[in-house]
């Protein structure tokens, strides 16, 4: 089955509009207290540019996309994944969490073992580092200290 260039244009048009209300929307959010040293605007600015950039290149150039057998047992896959992620994120810590979660990405996509386990420890580590580390906002460490 393969992918109609109408539709995928529609739904980039609707990705970029969600984007787009998504950072304006952003920046009216007040914290009544500054217990966030950030505060809540820069999360959903990034995904609403993220979604916004995503629409466009939908809409400017669609691509023709053809499943094939087994493509389904991925998405499955990767959405039982995306279920347990917040299950056992707090029980064994972020960066082991989200390790088998980008593992399960990564091996969906087509990755071989090895770089995927290599690629997974490294994206977990480096979220780790950026919001943990660098932005001070704590993350679940599990009972490895991780």
């Amino acid at each position: 089955m393969a992918a109609n260039a109408t539709y995928d244009r529609a739904l980039g048009l609707i990705f970029l509009v969600l984007g787009i209300g998504a950072m304006w929307h952003a920046q009216s959010l007040q914290v009544a207290f500054a217990a966030d040293p950030i505060g809540p605007k820069p999360f959903p600015t990034i995904v609403g540019g993220v979604l916004a950039l995503a629409g466009a290149a939908l809409l400017i150039r669609p691509e023709r996309m053809a499943w094939h057998p087994g493509s389904w047992s991925k998405v499955a896959a990767v959405a039982v994944a995306s279920i347990v992620y917040p299950e056992v994120l707090i029980p064994i810590g972020f960066v082991p969490a989200t390790s088998l979660l980008c593992l399960v990405l990564a091996r969906a996509l087509g990755g071989g073992w090895v770089q995927s386990i290599i690629a997974s420890a490294i994206t977990a580590a480096a979220i780790f580092a950026l919001i943990d580390v660098l932005l001070g906002l704590p993350l679940p460490r599990g009972p490895l200290g991780v």
